[in-house]
């Protein structure tokens, strides 16, 4: 499943990490399992980044995926705040925002890439 979210939901441009992003916690926790359980990538070694939209409250987004994950705030980034556009409709789809998870390890990204040819 994990390889799947990867071609799916993944970045395979970047040739020096593993990166997904999504909006939907369920599928970020599968994800992060499958680096951890099946890729050996330790759970601390993760980074994470939020896009927001300016209209969002930016603390309870980010406090909400720390707690959702069981990270630490220091495996964010800064929180990357867009100009919303239009009434917030969007907010039914992204009520906490598009999270992604990061794995910066070349050698395991060139894995899943090769596995996805």
């Amino acid at each position: 499943m994990g390889l799947g979210l990867y071609w799916g939901e993944g970045t395979k441009t970047n040739v020096t990490l593993v990166r997904l992003s999504n909006t939907d916690p369920a599928l970020i926790k599968r994800f992060i399992e499958f680096l951890i359980r099946i890729c050996g990538v330790e759970k601390n070694t993760l980074k994470f980044s939020l896009q927001v939209f300016d209209d969002m409250d930016t603390k309870e987004i980010e406090d909400y995926w720390q707690k959702e994950l069981k990270v630490k705030p220091e495996q964010f980034y800064k929180t990357t705040v867009t100009p919303s556009r239009g009434k917030g409709t969007y907010k039914n789809k992204t009520k906490y925002g598009v999270l992604t998870v990061c794995c910066h390890n070349k050698k395991l990204r060139d894995i899943l890439v090769d596995m996805l040819v």
